[in-house]
């Protein structure tokens, strides 16, 4: 039978480049295209069924629906039942693509994962962590904070080294059928719907309170539909912007303020997910990042309290939301771990 390597195929052009990557880099493993049935996304089972056969590289399917509904859509509603902000993307990664999908084909064989996130996986001391790539406008260190680090020995990374526009170069030169398929940046449990709609159909709208410095403002038509740091799609005439700075689910109370209530040098990570001992970093230049596209900023202290590790930066972050993540970077470079922000 021999090696057996299998690449994650979501039919997109990176994880086709990834599994061309691995019949090279693997010239004498069986190279295997693992598609993840996640939600309705025959769409791209598809075009990863038309990569193999391109690739001549069997192709299989791996049903996970059943753990992506319990774990994946079931947290995403319930977060904002609390009146929080999730990230389905980072949880994802840690408990179903990268997480469960790894243990089943680990124990079915496979030496290696191949996948198309743009990561480095490195080497400090005699830990693995994962490091930002060669292509900063595509890293996906940030979605990435929360895996667990047992699964890094068996994951690989090979877009790491690439650029986007190289990797898109590879699939033109290769004739890859997927070369000109664009990227999805929705949700993709979300079907083309609007979140506010999704939201609508599985939690009842309910109409509340709108408050400003203790004043009832306006009426709303549900907190969930809004959070921490929005400014549009607010209705309220007051004369001046005004953000969302908090959300109370238990009463269905959105409360809104001046953008200098959005600023915050504190953050508390909870449920906190390591790949370097904070014992090991402080004291070296750390770096945290509170959202996928919000630049990072440095650390000046950590402490580690009852509630979760305490992060206080130099400069302050606007608009922090409770239930997004929040990665810890050494160097700005490499991944010490991250958390849910508390």
């Amino acid at each position: 039978m021999g090696r057996k390597v299998a690449v994650l195929l979501s039919g997109g052009v990176d994880s086709s480049v990834v599994a061309l990557l691995a019949k090279e880099r693997y010239p004498d493993a069986q190279i295997v295209g693992i598609t993840l049935f996640l939600h309705n996304n025959w769409e791209d089972i598809e075009n990863a069924k038309r990569v193999c056969q391109y690739l001549k590289i069997p192709h299989e399917v791996l049903d996970l629906r059943k753990p992506f509904e319990e774990r994946i859509i079931n947290y995403f509603l319930n977060e904002y039942r609390r009146g929080r902000t999730p990230n389905p993307c980072a949880v994802c990664n840690q408990e179903i693509k990268l997480g469960l999908a790894t243990e089943i084909l680990t124990s079915d064989g496979f030496e290696k994962v191949l996948t198309g996130h743009y990561v480095r996986k490195v080497e400090i001391g005699d830990r693995l962590t994962l490091a930002r790539p060669k292509d900063l406008q595509k890293d996906q260190t940030y979605f990435l904070a929360l895996l667990k680090g047992k699964y890094l020995p068996y994951l690989e990374f090979p877009l790491g080294d690439y650029t986007k526009e190289e990797v898109r170069d590879i699939a033109k030169r290769a004739g890859l059928p997927t070369q000109s398929r664009k990227e999805s940046q929705d949700i993709c449990f979300l079907g083309g719907q609007k979140l506010r709609d999704f939201l609508k159909k599985h939690i009842p709208p309910k109409a509340g309170n709108f408050v400003y410095k203790g004043k009832v403002v306006g009426r709303h038509e549900g907190y969930y539909a809004y959070t921490v740091g929005q400014r549009r799609g607010l209705g309220l005439r007051l004369g001046k912007p005004v953000y969302v700075v908090g959300i109370d689910a238990k009463t269905n109370t959105v409360f809104v303020g001046d953008r200098e209530e959005l600023l915050t040098r504190k953050v508390v990570l909870e449920e906190l997910n390591l790949f370097l001992p904070l014992g090991e970093v402080k004291g070296k230049p750390l770096w945290g990042q509170i959202r996928y596209k919000t630049p990072p900023k440095e650390v000046e202290s950590l402490r580690e309290t009852d509630r979760g590790l305490e992060i206080t930066f130099r400069e302050p972050f606007a608009g922090v939301a409770k239930g997004q993540i929040g990665a810890l970077y050494l160097d700005n470079r490499y991944l010490v771990g991250g958390g849910f922000i508390a």
